[in-house]
C-alpha cells in the first residue's frame, strides 16, 4: 500500500517497538507514541530503536499526576535531542479552541514554551477532530509558530508589536 510512516500507540518498551520495526521494515518510518509509564522508564531503550517520539500528555496524564507531566515532557524533550530524535507534543494544546474562538492566554504560553523546549512539531487533536473551530485552531497554532520562529532574546518590543 506505500504506506512510510508510522506511529506505534503505548509503547512499554523496546520489544514492541522491535517486534513492529519487523512488520513495517527497517525503510519505514517509526513513531513511538509514549503515553504510558512503563514507556517512561523505557524511554532511553526505546529512543534507540524509533526514528521519533510523540508525547501523548492526555493518556500520560491518565498515570502520573498531571502536575509532573511538564517535567516528563522536558526530559522527553531533553533526552531525544540528546539522540538527534525527532520528537512531537500532542494533546491539549488549545483545547478551550474545541467551543470557543480563542485560546486561552496559559494555552498560548504552554504551545511557546513547548516550542522553546525544543519540540519537533505539534499535535492538534480534539482542536480539529470534533472541535467547532478547526480552521481557526489551525490558523492560530500556525501563527504561533512563526511568532516564536520570528522572535530571538534580541528582537525589539517594538518588532515584537509590529510583526504578526
Amino acid at each position: 500500500m506505500d504506506v512510510g510512516h508510522f506511529a506505534l500507540s503505548f509503547v512499554s518498551d523496546e520489544k514492541a517497538v522491535e517486534i513492529f520495526r519487523k512488520k513495517i521494515g527497517n525503510d519505514s518510518y517509526l513513531i513511538s507514541k509514549i503515553e504510558c509509564l512503563s514507556g517512561l522508564k523505557n524511554l532511553q531503550a526505546i529512543i534507540g530503536r524509533t526514528d521519533a517520539l510523540l508525547i501523548d500528555r492526555g493518556d500520560l496524564s491518565r498515570q502520573i499526576p498531571v502536575g509532573k507531566i511538564p517535567f516528563f515532557q522536558r526530559r522527553i524533550i531533553s533526552l531525544s535531542k540528546s539522540k538527534a530524535k525527532p520528537v512531537f507534543v500532542a494533546t491539549n494544546l488549545l483545547e478551550t479552541m474545541v467551543a470557543t474562538k480563542q485560546p486561552s492566554r496559559a494555552e498560548v504560553n504552554d504551545v511557546i514554551s513547548t516550542l522553546n523546549m525544543g519540540t519537533s512539531g505539534l499535535v492538534l487533536a480534539a482542536e480539529t477532530a470534533i472541535g467547532k473551530y478547526p480552521v481557526e485552531c489551525v490558523e492560530m497554532i500556525s501563527r504561533l509558530i512563526r511568532q516564536y520562529e520570528y522572535w530571538t532574546p534580541n528582537t525589539s518590543i517594538q518588532e515584537l508589536l509590529l510583526n504578526e
